[in-house]
């Protein structure tokens, strides 16, 4: 996608602009480090105080129990250094695409990533829950919720118009189009998959239902956000003329 000539046709979907400001760049990193820095903190302290951080993991035993704090506190959890690496890594590369979807930075377009990252937690540990009721091995970790971002990219492959229907050639053409371009990132979101629950202490469940809880939310967010992007005319300093008004 090019700002250079907004008539011609895109044929790289995911493609990153050609003229992006730097600020605009930032803007979209204060959602993720929102996120991020918390689960820094909170895995620097637990893994100081207690020596993991199990006590935030989610499980059917640990509600029956009465420890309701898990199911939000389980996102912020992590299993190990590994872990919250490539949970960080993923989270700060996909989570500008996201914003770019949600229009300006302000309250509504944070709100709705955090809710876009929070709803898709929640379904990622429902699935977790309803295939594993009884297990004792507690499941924790941001990759449910990370991986329901990157299902939100693709049900929008194009930030100017509305998220594609889920049955659609344009879905089809998005998924072709994000895979052939953005390999390295689809290789951060599959270590923690292909390496499995015994090494990260996430199940494959979460990560399913987190990512089909990003396509079915992408659009009503969107729609609350306002249904634009955050892109924004750039002013040629030589020549005076403002370039990069999408097309």
């Amino acid at each position: 996608m090019s700002f250079s000539n907004p008539d011609e046709d895109r044929e790289a979907l995911f493609a990153e602009p050609m003229y992006v400001d730097e600020a605009l760049k930032r803007e979209r990193l204060v959602p993720p480090l929102l996120l991020s820095l918390p689960m820094i903190a909170a895995f620097v302290w637990l893994w100081w105080s207690d020596g993991s951080m199990t006590r935030w993991a989610v499980s059917g035993p640990q509600l029956a129990a009465g420890n309701y704090e898990t199911i939000l506190l389980h996102m912020f959890a992590h299993g190990g250094l590994a872990h919250i690496a490539f949970n960080i890594m993923a989270l700060l590369a996909i989570g500008p695409a996201v914003m770019e979807r949600l229009g300006p930075l302000g309250a509504r377009s944070i709100s709705g990533f955090l809710l876009l990252f929070l709803g898709c937690g929640l379904a990622g540990m429902a699935l977790w829950l309803v295939i594993n009721p009884a297990s004792e091995i507690p499941m924790l970790g941001a990759s449910g919720a990370i991986f329901g971002l990157l299902g939100a990219i693709l049900r929008q492959p194009d930030p100017q118009l509305p998220p594609a229907p889920l049955l659609s050639k344009a879905m089809g053409k998005a998924v072709v189009a994000f895979v052939r371009l953005h390999i390295p990132l689809l290789i951060i979101f599959a270590i923690p998959l292909l390496f499995g629950s015994g090494f990260f202490g996430l199940a494959w469940e979460a990560h399913l239902g987190g990512f089909v809880a990003g396509l079915l939310l992408a659009g009503p967010i969107t729609a609350w956000c306002g249904n634009r992007a955050d892109w924004y005319p750039i002013r040629d300093v030589e020549d005076g003329t403002e370039d990069g008004a999408p097309g």
